[in-house]
């Protein structure tokens, strides 16, 4: 996923995330989604103990409000966890091909490649009971 595009650059995460989303379908969806619900359980989990993450939010030049101050924890959890999207990131891209191999999904499978083959036995029994 370091590939470079056609001016030299690195992709963006973004794009990253659509070469992934493309090559492993499910398996990439499903790497990114239990990663984000771990991630913002453990924030709130932080916020719930008395973690004062506006602290560390402030450590790594978030600014902090006075409105961030009085907000709950469920927001304080969500504005934590949305920060520590770059950290999720990485461990995405390289777990996403060892899931999709544990899900027996191979890289560039595409949904459309199984729905293919059942939309035309549907179709097939489909005539067969007109």
């Amino acid at each position: 996923m370091t590939t470079k595009d056609e001016t030299g650059a690195a992709p963006s995460r973004t794009e990253q995330a659509k070469q992934l989303l493309a090559q492993y379908g499910s398996a990439y969806l499903v790497t990114s989604i239990s990663f984000a619900v771990v991630s913002f359980a453990a924030c709130y989990a932080a916020v719930s103990a008395g973690v004062d993450v506006a602290a560390l939010l402030g450590r790594v030049g978030l600014g902090v409000s006075d409105t961030s101050e009085r907000v709950g924890t469920f927001a304080i959890a969500y504005a934590a966890h949305k920060a520590l999207s770059p950290v999720r990131f990485p461990p995405t891209v390289a777990l996403t091909p060892v899931v999709a191999k544990w899900l027996g999904k191979k890289a560039g499978a595409q949904a459309g490649d199984s729905s293919s083959s059942s939309g035309s036995s549907d179709g097939a029994n489909g005539n067969g009971s007109t």
